[in-house]
């Protein structure tokens, strides 16, 4: 009923074809041994719990790294939404200063308009001195 004995070389084999992940088959089948007989190889010398620890490893590993993407997933969508809301703060504060802006360009169109009328020499640019009293002139309008 028994096979051939296994030696200490060929124990050492296995356990390394067994931590590279190999199944019984393949075990076998590099060193010229049945499958059953890898298997109960295996089972005395407890490898098959070394690939079980292993695996219950990887399930702990698979179940941490859902979490995280969980995690991940949850960030995303409060980022997405923080996005969102600025976003809408953005189009609030560009509509603001355009209205800003165009209040401002009818106020100074009006300011020169006033100017012109009070002071139709300044609109007739016919030197260095004219154009800089004219600046002058601006400026203390529109800031009284």
């Amino acid at each position: 009923m028994g096979g051939r004995r296994t030696s200490k070389e060929e124990l050492q084999q296995i356990e390394v074809l067994v931590e590279e992940g190999l199944t019984n088959r393949e075990i076998a089948q590099r060193l010229g041994r049945s499958e059953a007989g890898i298997r109960n190889i295996r089972y005395r010398k407890s490898l098959v719990k070394k690939v079980e620890d292993e695996s219950k490893i990887l399930y702990q590993q698979r179940d941490e790294l859902k979490r995280v993407v969980e995690i991940l997933q949850g960030q995303k969508t409060l980022l997405t939404n923080e996005v969102a809301g600025l976003r809408n703060e953005k189009e609030k504060l560009e509509a603001i200063i355009n209205s800003d802006k165009n209040e401002l360009q009818g106020v100074l169109a009006q300011a020169l308009m006033k100017l012109k009328q009070q002071r139709p020499d300044l609109f007739i640019i016919t030197g260095q001195d004219q154009l800089v009293s004219l600046v002058r002139l601006f400026l203390r309008f529109i800031t009284k």
